[in-house]
């Protein structure tokens, strides 16, 4: 069974495109999202168990400028991914395609 975290980070903004740019390349993170706020980078990660997660988190992640992290473990997933259906989207704007 897949292990996942969201992992709630706050980076100094001097690195953080660096950081956003580096956790892009790690294997683990599915997503990974720069954010406004106290913690201004988000990654949800898949890891092998629990073991793999904290060696990710201390090595891996460990190893970045990153101030201070928060790891919610995901216990649930209810939805994984979606779209907008067409009665969600706006109308399309005068001058838009389509109009």
């Amino acid at each position: 069974m897949t292990t996942q975290a969201l992992l709630w980070m706050s980076v100094a903004p001097a690195h953080l495109d660096r950081v956003a740019a580096t956790l892009a390349t790690h294997p683990e993170p599915a997503a990974v999202v720069a954010t406004t706020g106290p913690t201004n980078l988000l990654a949800q990660v898949l890891c092998s168990d629990p073991a793999d997660l904290h060696r990710y988190l201390t090595r891996r992640l460990g190893a970045l400028p990153v101030r201070a992290v928060e790891s919610a473990p995901v216990l649930l997933t209810l939805k994984a991914a979606g779209h907008l259906t067409p009665a969600a989207r706006p109308a399309p704007r005068r001058g838009e395609a389509g109009n």
